[in-house]
Parts: C-alpha cells; sequence; structure tokens
C-alpha cells in the first residue's frame, strides 16, 4: 500500500505548489525565471489545453473515472504483487490526477502555473507533470515487458 501514500504525497506536493502559487502571483501575473521558463498564475476550468472549458459535469465525469480507474488498477498491481517497477508509474498517475481533481472539487478549475514559452504550448502544474511522467513509466514498462 505504499504506492498510494507515493499517489498521495505527491497530490500533497501538487497542492502544496499552487498554494505558493497563489499566494506569491495574482491570476494572470507571468514572472520570467529563467530562458522561456515562466511561472504564470492561471485558471482552468477544462481539461488539458480548455478542453470542455464550461461544462463543469463533463470535466468532473472524466476527472472523476481516470482518477478512479487509476486507482482500481494501482490496487490490481498490488494485490497481485506486481513488481514495484510496474507500480510506480500508476502511483504518478494516481498522484497527478486527485492534486487536480481536489482543485476541481473545491475551487471548481485547476490552478496551473508552469510555462515554457512555445508556439502553442500549455501552462500546467506539477500535477500535470506527475501524471505524464507516470504515463511514461507505465509505457515504457509494459514495452520492455
Amino acid at each position: 500500500m505504499k504506492y498510494f501514500l507515493v499517489s498521495i504525497l505527491f497530490a500533497a506536493g501538487d497542492q502544496l505548489s499552487k498554494e505558493t502559487i497563489k499566494r506569491r502571483l495574482q491570476k494572470g501575473e507571468k514572472k520570467r525565471i529563467w530562458g522561456r521558463l515562466y511561472l504564470w498564475h492561471r485558471k482552468n476550468r477544462g481539461l488539458a489545453y480548455n478542453k470542455l472549458d464550461g461544462e463543469r459535469k463533463k470535466v468532473m465525469a472524466v476527472s472523476v473515472t481516470a482518477v478512479s480507474a487509476a486507482a482500481a488498477y494501482l490496487l490490481f498491481l498490488v494485490k497481485n504483487g506486481a513488481r514495484p517497477s510496474e507500480k510506480l508509474g500508476p502511483a504518478l498517475i494516481l498522484g497527478g490526477g486527485l492534486g487536480n481533481l481536489i482543485d476541481r472539487i473545491r475551487d471548481k478549475e485547476v490552478t496551473d502555473f508552469i510555462y515554457i514559452e512555445a508556439d502553442k504550448a500549455p501552462i500546467f502544474n506539477l500535477a500535470d507533470v506527475t501524471a505524464v511522467f507516470g504515463a511514461v513509466i507505465t509505457a515504457v514498462g509494459a514495452f520492455i515487458s
């Protein structure tokens, strides 16, 4: 069950980072960190790239379904004695999903703040990074197996 703790720790780290941004930057404020890397306090009521913006019920349905599926899959892996390398990716996906779901439930929107200046680049947060990193680990693990 330590992998569920990993999920909770990453979700908590995501929440802490978002609260820090909310305290230090006004909504819409953009601050250059280094090169093309910025902190940019933005809100997102949809999914990635603001998909389904303004359709809260659909966004919540997708979010709850994704988090539930990640939790169920992680539980399946834990119960069936999967290798640690097989459990880490889903634990990170769950942690990232939880981080954003907490925002959606509490604030009805997600706080995004990491921006790398490039054409059509998204603005994202640590939950997004965690979930994507978890997906990469899971995909690479499946490919190697």
